[in-house]
């Protein structure tokens, strides 16, 4: 690893009062999380997964995948027409 990034996990274990090993572990977790996150919504986006896959590859809820989506202005319906049709196709919808 080069020596300027142990320097800043160094600094950021001790900001945090931490040993260097505890701060890496924390690090990379937090990286993970991150990029994986990314991946999830990535794919979503391309319809590859659906909200529910996402939100249980990430561990957390269908309403938390949802906040996390609109946090990123991403679409839940890409064409908003066909979701108007599809919603008026259900049986026991009154058209107003």
């Amino acid at each position: 690893m080069p020596e300027s990034l142990l320097e800043k996990v160094d600094l950021y274990a001790e900001w945090n009062w931490e040993d260097r090993a505890t701060a890496i572990r924390q690090l990379v977790a937090e990286g993970l999380r991150l990029k994986l996150q990314h991946a999830v919504i990535e794919r979503i986006e391309k319809g590859q997964i659906t909200i529910r896959q996402g939100a249980d590859l990430l561990g957390v809820t269908y309403l938390e995948m949802d906040e996390l989506l609109r946090d990123r202005d991403v679409p839940l319906v890409k064409d908003l027409s066909l979701a108007v049709r599809r919603a008026s196709a259900r049986p026991g919808r009154r058209r107003r």
